[in-house]
C-alpha cells in the first residue's frame, strides 16, 4: 500500500475519493491535509475550481528523512501540475536512495508525456535539479507518468532478453540505438544472469549506446555505463 498521494478535484470529497482508492484504505484509517485551492489553471484553457489535498496512512509512517524529500518532492509537482491547471493524483514509493513518482492526470496524461517521453524527462529534471539545491542531497528522482515509464522499462528488458539468447545462438553482437544512462542500466541488469553473453559500452555523450555481446575474455574489461 502507498504510503501517501496527492489528489485534486473539483472539491474535497472528489479528491479524497480518488485518494482513497488509489491508497486502498478507508477515510478513517487516513489523515486529510488540504494543500491548496485554486481558481482557474495555465491561462484559463483548463479553467474551474481545483483542490489539492494530501492523503496518508495513519499506519505507514516514513522515516524523517524520507518524509521531509517526499514532501520537497510534492511541493514542486504540487507548483507545477497546479500550475498548468491540471487534475491529478501522486503516489510515491521511497527506499533510502531512490524516490519513485508516479503521476495519473484526468486524460492528459499524454500532455506531460511529451514526444517520446521528451515533456516528462524535462520534468524529472527539473524536480532533481530543484530537490537538490533545497535540500543539499542527490537523490535517484523517477517521475512517470500513469505507469509510462514501468512500461517502457518492461518493453525493455523484455527486448535485452530476447536479444541476448539470439546472440548466445548466433555468437553476433547486436548494437542497441543510443540510450539515456538510466536505460543503459536496465539492459545491463536484464543481461547480466546470462552465462555466455555479456554487455558493454560504446559511444560518447548522447550517442552513447549499449552492445549485447558473445562473453570472451575480450568483453571482460569493456566499459559498462
Amino acid at each position: 500500500m502507498a504510503l501517501s498521494v496527492e489528489t485534486t478535484g473539483k472539491t474535497i470529497d472528489q479528491a479524497l475519493e480518488k485518494a482513497l482508492k488509489e491508497i486502498g484504505a478507508r477515510k478513517d484509517e487516513v489523515d486529510i491535509e488540504v494543500l491548496s485551492e485554486t481558481h482557474g489553471g495555465l491561462l484559463g484553457i483548463f479553467g474551474g475550481k481545483m483542490v489539492r489535498i494530501r492523503v496518508t496512512s495513519k499506519n505507514a509512517k516514513a522515516p524523517a528523512g524520507v518524509a521531509e524529500g517526499a514532501d520537497v518532492v510534492r511541493s514542486v509537482l504540487g507548483d507545477v501540475l497546479g500550475f498548468m491547471g491540471i487534475e491529478y493524483t501522486l503516489s510515491i514509493e521511497e527506499s533510502d536512495d531512490t524516490t519513485f513518482v508516479n503521476i495519473s492526470s484526468s486524460g492528459l496524461d499524454g500532455l506531460l508525456i511529451g514526444r517520446r517521453g521528451e515533456t516528462l524527462a524535462s520534468i524529472q529534471h527539473v524536480v532533481n535539479r530543484i530537490f537538490t539545491k533545497r535540500t543539499g542531497r542527490h537523490s535517484k528522482i523517477t517521475v512517470d507518468v500513469g505507469g509510462y515509464v514501468r512500461r517502457k522499462h518492461r518493453l525493455l528488458v523484455e527486448k535485452a532478453q530476447k536479444l541476448a539468447e539470439r546472440v548466445s545462438k548466433t555468437q553476433k553482437e547486436y548494437d542497441f540505438e543510443p540510450l539515456k544512462a538510466s536505460e543503459r542500466r536496465i539492459i545491463h541488469l536484464a543481461v547480466a544472469d546470462f552465462d555466455d553473453v555479456t554487455t558493454y559500452t560504446i559511444g560518447d555523450g548522447l550517442l552513447r549506446k549499449v552492445v549485447i555481446s558473445p562473453k570472451t575474455s575480450a568483453t571482460d574489461d569493456l566499459p559498462r555505463d
